[in-house]
């Protein structure tokens, strides 16, 4: 960029009274994605979201949030699901958002401050394509104009599935990289502080909410490096890594975290990759199409965000120009090789084509905005652009047609429990106690609210094997039984015995069957009695009560006074002949038990098939109080 932005809000303010009517009608977009009849009730009330993972990051986002307001730190150890499992940035790393709503929320269990965090990061979307637009030097009107553009693009169907399927860290993230990209042209031109913070801001955001969104941006500002420092004094690098300072150092509380628990990912991604054909990664000229065919207008999009880059070009701004069709080409790249690598998570690409798509809507709302200046039609057009958003959040009928004719997808989240959920709730707090646990029966359909299990702990006061995410990806999740199978063996492989060797290793008093395959295998078992029989989904669920001694005390004998995030507490601590207490709970380095006498070690499964053995105690003799903690080590 090498002439100033023109006609900006401050030279035509009556572009800027347009940037709250554009709120307008995100309010009423993010109004509907929360209930049909777009009430406020729904995003202020206690009723939590249960679509996609967000009951799971829920879930975690309260525990890291009650963490660090104890400790200072949102890792910590879950004794309510897996038979104890330490809750660490690498294992959902999608719930950092949600522990910051919950943080500002108070730092217990909220689902009010969690929707009302999702609702803030919804409003941030129109104001951060019209500051990304004023980076890259586009016209207030054109500002407007992206602005609205962007709304559209996050309400798109593969938008609206990253919203539904709760991953709100990567929308935040391509947002920060969004506005970062063109004001590092900015900054480049006018070193302002204006540009200073802007910057400073976006790469603090970015590294807090999706790490490896802004490790993605690498080329690019490596790229603009090498190009403008030789043509800046001291001034130009000191800022630039001022900017990097800002953006790392606040965030390097939980990157340790991230960093030193990464072997607990099972498996670990570098097992399962294996390196393709060069041929395949690069595909085919009919695949590109394929990629961005999810989005509404795509071959306008990608024609005029190339005509429009160079119209961006031609009009002086050439370095915001340059770094967003930059960024948009390398996302596009990345896309295809994560599309085309096997063994990478899926919905990598997705996510990707749309922030390209978010990229590219610069450049062409500027090319759209000059063809329209030059009829003299840019004003009608933007204010014809925003009545058509506040018609179609505000007024559009009970089947959203006119947001259909848009590729809007409008449809609500579910929020809150249904009837049969909160039926099985009741039953499992009226048939159930805490002396056991409860083997939930996971499937991997993912239907409607498939993952609302993971609230059960907090809705029941109960403890867990199953339940918290089938695809968990981590060695704590041995223990569950999904898809007929425990613990990754055919259900119908298991005889009897083996059946009760598994409730008491893990303290499993109650099964709770959701498939007829495990309905059946359980219903075999003479120890296994029906209790209650309930419908969720059309299909049957069966609560069995497993006919065993219930205790968390393996060996020895205590009262298992209480069990939450910060600590065990047992009482009446008496060890066996041995001098030992064994507990039901996962062992992992780091426990520590007062007083400090007591020595925690490690005690093997005697099957050998679960990698994470149970906590094992060292005690001289009979202790009133025992209190077990973890510290990450």
């Amino acid at each position: 960029m090498t002439e100033p932005p023109t006609n900006g809000f401050r030279d035509r303010p009556a572009w800027l009274l347009a940037v709250p009517v554009l709120l307008l009608a995100q309010v009423g977009l993010g109004l509907t994605f929360f209930s049909a009849n777009r009430g406020w009730a729904a995003v202020t009330d206690d009723r939590p979201i249960l679509s996609g993972r967000h009951p799971l990051h829920l879930y975690h986002g309260s525990l890291g949030a009650a963490s660090f307001y104890a400790r200072g730190t949102t890792t910590c150890y879950d004794p309510r699901f897996q038979a104890g499992f330490p809750k660490t940035p690498v294992f959902d790393a999608a719930s950092r958002p949600a522990e910051l709503f919950l943080i500002l929320g108070g730092g217990t269990y909220r689902p009010a401050a969690y929707k009302l965090g999702l609702f803030a990061v919804l409003m941030a979307v129109p104001l951060a394509f019209v500051l990304a637009a004023r980076g890259a030097g586009l016209p207030g009107g054109a500002a407007v104009l992206a602005g609205a553009c962007g709304t559209v693009l996050i309400w798109s169907q593969p938008g609206r599935h990253m919203l539904e399927s709760g991953q709100v860290d990567s929308v935040a993230a391509g947002l920060a990289a969004l506005v970062f990209v063109p004001w590092l042209a900015r900054f480049a031109r006018t070193l302002g502080i204006d540009a200073w913070l802007v910057l400073a801001v976006s790469a603090l955001a970015g590294w807090f909410f999706n790490p490896f969104v802004w490790l993605g941006l690498t080329p690019v500002v490596i790229a603009y490096y090498l190009v403008f420092a030789p043509r800046h004094g001291l001034g130009f690098h000191l800022g630039l890594a001022g900017v990097t300072f800002v953006g790392i150092t606040p965030n390097v509380w939980w990157m340790v975290d991230w960093a030193k628990f990464w072997w607990l990912r099972e498996p670990m991604i570098s097992d399962s990759l294996t390196v393709p054909e060069w041929r395949s990664l690069l595909g085919c000229a009919h695949d590109y199409p394929a990629m961005f065919a999810c989005l509404p207008g795509w071959p306008a999009l990608v024609l005029g965000g190339l005509i429009g880059g160079v119209l961006v070009w031609r009009s002086g701004h050439r370095s915001a120009a340059a770094l967003s069709l930059l960024s948009a080409v390398l996302a596009v790249a990345v896309a295809r090789v994560s599309g085309a690598w096997p063994g990478l998570p899926p919905g990598i690409s997705d996510r990707l084509v749309v922030l390209a798509a978010g990229f590219l809507i610069l450049p062409t709302t500027f090319g759209a905005w000059l063809i329209l200046e030059r009829c003299r039609l840019a004003g009608v057009a933007t204010g014809v652009a925003l009545a058509g958003l506040l018609l179609v959040a505000w007024a559009d009928g009970q089947r959203r047609p006119l947001a259909s004719t848009l590729g809007i997808a409008a449809r609500p989240l579910v929020v809150g429990f249904t009837v049969e959920q909160r039926d099985i709730i009741t039953v499992l707090k009226q048939h159930t106690t805490n002396e056991a646990r409860i083997l939930w029966d996971e499937t991997t359909d993912q239907r409607a609210a498939w993952n609302w299990s993971a609230l059960l702990p907090v809705a029941t006061d109960r403890s867990f094997l199953g339940g918290l995410d089938p695809d968990a990806g981590m060695e704590h999740s041995y223990c569950g039984m999904c898809d007929r199978q425990l613990t990754g063996r055919g259900l119908g492989e298991w005889g009897n015995s083996d059946l009760l060797a598994f409730c008491r290793w893990y303290n499993v008093g109650w099964v709770v069957a959701r498939s007829p395959a495990v309905i059946e295998r359980w219903a075999k078992c003479p120890k296994a009695r029906v209790v209650v029989q309930l419908m969720e989904g059309g299909r049957p669920v069966v609560l069995y009560a497993v006919d065993r001694p219930l205790s968390f005390v393996l060996a020895g004998t205590a009262t298992w006074h209480a069990a939450d995030s910060r600590r065990v507490v047992l009482t009446n601590v008496v060890p066996n002949a041995e001098g030992e207490v064994q507990l039901s709970l996962h062992m992992i380095e780091g426990m520590r038990a007062f007083p400090t006498y007591v020595e925690v070690k490690e005690l093997k499964d005697p099957t050998g098939r679960d990698p994470i053995g149970l906590i094992r105690l060292k005690i001289p003799g009979p202790t009133p109080r025992l209190t077990l903690t973890w510290d990450a080590p």
